[in-house]
């Protein structure tokens, strides 16, 4: 193995002095790839190795309600992600890395799966998506939208160190995990519990039909929950949030929940260029066992989202990971995609609680992606958002969200 693996690291200084193509060593039993990125994997299947990763340029111009600086508009041009990724396998065993650029830098994923118990019982350690959702499961380089649903954000569970279960065939996907803390996190989990499964009754031909529910359970301590009104709000997060926030301090902080559980409805069908998928959460964190009186934080709500490729391609979908993924462009023109997606998220007024923006806000988002090839997207959205009562002096704002991605 470790002749193999010197075999690769060589493979890949020859593939440096290469433009483009594919060379095959006359000795090693390897294949590099350069198009779209640098891969090398030997002829047998036994190992690979790939380096790949993703920047996104984000421009934000949002107004009244959304914006936390009342009675201005405010934009900004940000890196929205910018990830160096490797990834590959050793016979068995599979690796992930990905590291997060902006900022100070931190860890993404970082992590390993045995695959040798069979396609249906994976078994992947390390840092790593819970799979919660179907909108959030997906890879962000591949959403419809510039910004996933408002919905998903509220329930997003995010990267976790664990040991996660998991398989699918054409019919069926599930994942099953515990989890802790990730690396360079302050999420302040202790521990969670989450799983997803997924049946399709209608997968060939082009065509798949998915239905999928998933849960969370997650101790540590919850304050509130919460999420940005569709925009992101620049570099600095400066757009607002819809709001459920425990209320009773100690110390000058607020009184924790120690436990938060959530569960989710998917469905999604896709055939050709049409796709259309819709969610429902319903979640909750536990009211503080010390704060005499209190009620717990309800939050529910739901999104509906469409999208068609004028130019006749379709998205491609990952049994896997069972979320939607890559679009190809059928011809050297590009492929265009026009999509909507109208989003509600509630909250209930309770004892020890205390509500921004109301007890509901929705969120509609218009947009139009241009896929010049498989490694660069244009996207541009229309967002608008109204909430049940005023954050400051507004309960209604709009935004333009544009995105200039490059995946390689």
């Amino acid at each position: 193995m470790k002749l193999k693996l010197i075999s690769l690291a060589a493979a890949g200084l020859i593939a440096s002095q290469a433009n483009a193509g594919t060379v095959t060593t006359d000795g090693a039993d390897i294949v590099i790839k350069t198009k779209g990125g640098f891969e090398a994997k030997t002829t047998d299947g036994k190992y690979s190795f790939k380096i790949g990763g993703r920047a996104m340029i984000d421009y934000n111009s949002y107004d009244d309600v959304i914006n936390k600086a009342t009675g201005e508009t405010g934009s900004d041009l940000f890196f929205r992600r910018a990830r160096i990724e490797m990834k590959g396998h050793i016979e068995d065993w599979k690796y992930g890395l990905s590291y997060n650029l902006t900022g100070s830098g931190s860890i993404d994923q970082l992590k390993t799966t045995y695959t040798g118990f069979g396609k249906m019982a994976n078994l992947t350690i390390g840092q790593q998506k819970e799979n919660f959702g179907l909108d959030d499961t997906g890879s962000s380089k591949w959403t419809a939208g510039v910004e996933r649903s408002f919905v998903s954000d509220a329930f997003d569970t995010g990267n976790n160190m664990g040991i996660k279960l998991h398989g699918a065939n054409d019919f069926l996907t599930y994942s099953l995990g515990v989890y802790k803390e990730g690396t360079d996190s302050d999420n302040d989990l202790d521990t969670a519990t989450t799983g997803r499964v997924v049946i399709r009754p209608i997968y060939s031909n082009g065509t798949v039909f998915h239905i999928g529910a998933g849960f969370t359970q997650r101790d540590g301590e919850f304050e509130d929950i919460s999420s940005r009104l569709g925009v992101r709000g620049g570099e600095d997060k400066t757009a607002n949030k819809l709001k459920a926030e425990f209320t009773a301090t100690a110390g000058g902080d607020i009184i924790p929940g120690e436990e938060l559980s959530a569960h989710n409805i998917e469905l999604a069908f896709a055939s050709g260029p049409l796709q259309i998928m819709a969610e429902y959460f319903d979640g909750e964190v536990e009211a503080p066992s010390s704060v005499a009186g209190s009620d717990d934080i309800e939050v529910d709500g739901y999104y509906v989202q469409a999208s068609y490729f004028l130019t006749g391609e379709s998205r491609k979908y990952k049994t896997g990971s069972a979320a939607f993924d890559k679009v190809k462009p059928s011809n050297a023109s590009g492929a265009w995609e026009i999509f909507g997606r109208m989003s509600q998220l509630n909250t209930d007024m309770g004892s020890n609680i205390t509500l921004t923006g109301g007890e509901d806000a929705q969120v509609t988002t218009l947009g139009v992606n241009y896929y010049m090839n498989s490694n660069v997207k244009f996207a541009l959205n229309y967002v608008n958002s109204e909430t049940d009562a005023k954050i400051g002096t507004e309960d209604d704002g709009d935004a333009i969200v544009g995105r200039l991605q490059l995946v390689f």
